[in-house]
């Protein structure tokens, strides 16, 4: 017996000791900072700036050296025919190329490069928006854990007082020795109630740490999560269907890079330099030149037809997905809405129930001295106490989940 005392007065005094207490904040931004996917997205995204760059070196004057030397020997008159290879070729020349009808290829490409780092950085928000759900979902577990503890610490407290306080009425007579262990019994189940409670807190403490990407084992205080109902749902200003929105522009700039294929295309170019086939007289060979390059596809067998075909194929896939989670959108808010009243409306009975049962058990505790109370009602006032503080701890966490989905929607 006094093992149990020493125990629980150990535990009620580790209430009042100063603990390390974390926030949702603190984990969500754990899991953020850490979180290798969303560095991912943010390197791709430097990468295209890279891509970008490049576009723009391309477009601009292209220099190139190009060297060459070639010597076709004719020995008794056997060999290349002289008048075909004049014996031999030295060139040495600095060359430059300018494409002359670059706009709308420019605008194209920089446009699909900025389409992609709009996709990037919406899946970036997308993936930060699932990982956050995740993180908070599992917070809430966690603080569910957390709580329960809490609440078997004050019965088992409250369970110690009743002892203490029934011990010397069984002395006296007022009370048989099977009541008091009646109540001892329900104090050994609070006890390994505990113990497991304890056991799943650390349990979910550490999954909740190995989600956000960081190593610790220490036990903490979890203080209660702040998640605030958000107020309006927007399905077209969503995050989630954001992305059709992209689709669009990818098609249709899929369709202007198409169109460049069957665009006229003009490039000056120009070289100076040796080009000589005869190398006693090649100070005499240095020279330049310039000209013009134009091409422009007439038939292809109807191919760019065909690249429309697949690029209105891809772009009707995409908008069925869009009409679908636009209509699933609606009903999953509609329903998340319609439970969290429910939820609020258990969550308000309950509190009227466990309210109830305290003042029950208040009542009895007046009355214990002048041995006017069964036991076994007490026991039972006890036991619902127990029960309805457990039914309203996992009916508020049900309550932070549900907001914490209907977030994830906004």
């Amino acid at each position: 017996m006094k093992k149990h005392k020493i125990f629980i007065v150990i535990m009620c005094c580790r209430l009042l000791l100063p603990a390390q207490t974390r926030t949702l904040d603190f984990y969500l931004e754990q899991g953020v900072k850490n979180s290798p996917l969303l560095k991912d997205y943010q390197t791709q995204m430097l990468s295209n700036g890279i891509d970008s760059q490049k576009v723009k070196a391309a477009f601009k004057p292209q220099v190139g050296l190009n060297a060459q030397a070639y010597y076709a020997p004719n020995i008794n008159g056997y060999g290349y025919d002289a008048a075909v290879t004049n014996g031999g070729n030295y060139q040495a020349q600095v060359g430059v190329s300018q494409q002359l009808i670059m706009k709308k290829s420019k605008k194209a490409q920089f446009e699909s490069i900025d389409i992609e780092n709009r996709y990037l950085g919406n899946q970036s928000e997308i993936s930060t928006l699932d990982l956050k759900k995740a993180i908070t979902d599992q917070y809430i577990i966690t603080y569910r854990d957390y709580s329960l503890l809490q609440s078997v610490q004050q019965v088992l407290a409250l369970l110690n007082n009743e002892e203490e306080a029934l011990k010397p009425l069984v002395q006296k007579g007022i009370y048989a020795e099977t009541d008091f262990l009646n109540v001892r019994m329900v104090k050994e189940t609070q006890l390994l109630s505990y113990h497991q409670s304890k056991m799943q807190y650390r349990t979910d403490l550490y999954s909740l740490n190995i989600l956000c990407g960081f190593d610790d084992t220490a036990m903490v205080e979890l203080s209660k999560p702040d998640i605030p109902l958000p107020a309006m749902f927007d399905a077209a200003n969503s995050v989630l269907l954001r992305q059709y929105r992209i689709d669009s522009l990818k098609f249709a700039n899929r369709k202007s890079l198409v169109d460049l294929n069957y665009q006229p295309k003009l490039a000056a170019f120009g070289d100076a330099g040796l080009w000589t086939s005869n190398l006693p007289t090649a100070y005499k060979n240095f020279g330049a030149g310039i000209g013009l390059n134009f091409s422009m596809p007439l038939y292809d067998g109807k191919q760019r037809k065909m690249e429309y075909q697949k690029i209105a194929l891809s772009s009707q896939i995409s908008h069925n997905y869009e009409l679908f989670y636009r209509r699933q959108y609606q009903q999953q808010v509609q329903q998340l809405h319609e439970t969290l009243r429910s939820t609020d409306e258990l969550v308000a009975e309950t509190n009227k129930q466990l309210e109830l049962a305290n003042q029950l058990i208040d009542a009895y505790k007046a009355q214990l001295d002048r041995g006017l109370v069964k036991i076994t009602d007490l026991v039972l006032a006890i036991n619902n106490y127990i029960n309805f503080k457990s039914s309203l701890a996992q009916t508020t966490i049900s309550r932070l989940q549900i907001i914490n989905q209907l977030n994830y929607f906004k």
